[in-house]
Order: C-alpha cells, then structure tokens, then sequence
C-alpha cells in the first residue's frame, strides 16, 4: 500500500477507532444552510500544565462557535512503565537516540495508568479524563472570546466555574482551547446544519518508521465533516521549530542535536527537506489538504471501499 493510502486507512481507522474519543456536542435545531454551517477543525500545539509535557489541543468550530474540543499530552515516561504503551514507532526510528530510557506517551491513551500514577503521586482525587471532559463540555457552545472574559474573571476555574474539573492546571486547559480557537491551524470541512459533532483521534504510522501521525476527525453522524493529519518527529535543530516545552524539561529526553517538531507547523521547511532528500514536487501540506478534503464528507466504509 502506498503512503496516500495508508493515511486514508488511517483516516478511517479514526472514524471508527473507540478509544481516546471526544464526544461533546451541543444539541441545538438543524438551522438553514449559511456559511456558518461549515465545519472548521482548528489545531495547536500548546503547553497547559506544567514544562513536562505538549498537548495537542483540536476545536471544531462553526463561526467562531466551538462545537467540540479535545486535548490529549505527550510526555516522556520511563520506558516499559507499566500498563503504558508508547506512541507508534517508538521501538523502530523514531525513538532512535532518546535519552535516559524514556519513551513517550499519549496521555489520553495510557489514562488509566497516567491517572493512577497522578492519585500515587499528586493525591488526584479523580481520573485526568474525567476533569478534561468536564473542561472541555464547557467550552462547548462558547467563543475564544468568551472563554477569555471567564478566564480574565476566575484565576481559579476548576470546582467553583467547572464544577467537575479537579485538575490545578484547569486554566490553562480553558486558555489552550480558546488560543487553538483563533489561532490553530485551520482544515475546512463540510456544510452541517446542527451542532452535533464527535471528536475522534487516534495515533498511528502512515508514513515510515521516523514518525508518528496524530489522526483527528470531526464526526457528523457516521460522516467525516473535517478531518487533520500531523506528524510529529526529530530533526536536527536549525531552520526547524520545535513542540512546546522543547527547550525545557521535556526537551531533556530528545536525542542529542534533534527537536521534535510538528510537519504541520514546521511545513515549509520540512517540505523543503522533502523536496531535497526525497524528491518531493509539492509541499506535505498541499498533499494532506487534498486527503483531508477527499475525505470529508464520506464515511468510514466508503473510504475504506475507495482503496
């Protein structure tokens, strides 16, 4: 299978994929077609807690609504910590050189085992999920700016503001989501007439050994309404930058002289090492705007019947 088609599956893999899913929705009447109506999957890589880790943090937006939101972190942990399974390709090249014994992690992935070691060690009296849904319910039906006035109100949102968040950092989670709101990078998707939309991601390798791809999908109904495609992988330092927390205590795991970076981010110089090492004629980011539109609008079978 080659590379566009492995992404496809990947894509397809995600609609159907049950774990580390989003599923917050506002539930309003269907409303007459505007371009309002259209779906936009914004992404960002942030820092809301702490110098150890970088989220991903996704908004579906409709206007400048948010109809869904989702954070996951990645963090370096001990390799073979158990009960936790590394990203994708972490025993192949991507984690070629990392340092100290250490692999990395999805969060929202390993959450039950991450969670027991948050009650272990910080006395958390809930799971990380459970108060990153109640976070991200919140903001749900609210604008960046909106998000904004409560955080500039509330130094302290969690249990007095968002009654089911426990977690310290519960302002930066807020604060990540409204910056991804008006600042992510923007995939454009399909026209829908509610509000009812699913997040849906999942980590995978469609491309190669040196990388890992995080895969997310804007669900409506058994639709894709958008859909984003980034990988995550370590190159040498010049010209590129790197994750959140790169130059702190995440960053002290990297092999020596990388950076991990986002392709997403880092697309014209990473298209340019493509176009150099591999031949590449167009830049990554043209290549995964069209896969991400082609999908849009179909459903998991008719992408897995399009192969």
């Amino acid at each position: 299978m080659n590379k566009l088609g492995r992404k496809i599956v990947t894509l397809a893999a995600a609609v159907l994929m049950g774990g580390s899913v989003a599923t917050f929705s506002t539930f309003g009447a269907a409303k007459a077609a505007t371009d309002d109506n259209q779906v936009v999957l914004k992404q960002l890589d942030t820092a809301p807690h702490g110098k150890q880790a970088f989220a991903v943090t996704t908004v579906a937006m409709k206007g400048d609504k948010i109809v869904a939101a989702y954070i996951d972190e990645f963090q370096f942990v001990k390799k073979g910590t158990k009960g936790m399974t590394p990203v994708p390709n972490s025993t192949k090249g991507f984690a070629k050189g990392v340092k100290n014994k250490q692999m990395l992690i999805s969060k929202a992935t390993n959450d039950e085992a991450y969670s027991g070691l948050m009650k272990k060690e910080a006395k958390s009296t809930q799971g990380r999920l459970q108060s990153l849904d109640a976070i991200e319910k919140y903001t749900v039906g609210k604008t960046a700016a909106q998000l904004n006035t409560a955080l500039a109100k509330n130094k302290k949102m969690q249990k007095k503001v968002i009654s089911g968040a426990t977690l310290a950092d519960t302002n930066g989670y807020v604060k990540s989501i409204a910056q991804t709101a008006t600042k992510g990078y923007a995939t454009k998707g399909i026209d829908v007439t509610d509000d009812n939309i699913t997040l849906k991601q999942v980590e995978a390798a469609p491309h190669g050994t040196d990388s890992f791809a995080v895969t997310t999908v804007a669900m409506s109904g058994d639709k894709v309404a958008a859909a984003s495609i980034d990988e995550f992988q370590f190159v040498a330092k010049k010209g590129f930058k790197g994750v959140p927390n790169s130059n702190s205590d995440f960053g002290k795991a990297y092999p020596k002289g990388k950076v991990l970076i986002s392709k997403q981010v880092n697309d014209k110089a990473y298209s340019a090492l493509m176009k150099k090492i591999g031949k590449a004629k167009q830049d990554r980011m043209t290549s995964v705007n069209a896969i991400t539109t082609y999908a849009s609008g179909k459903t998991a079978d008719q992408l897995k019947n399009d192969l």
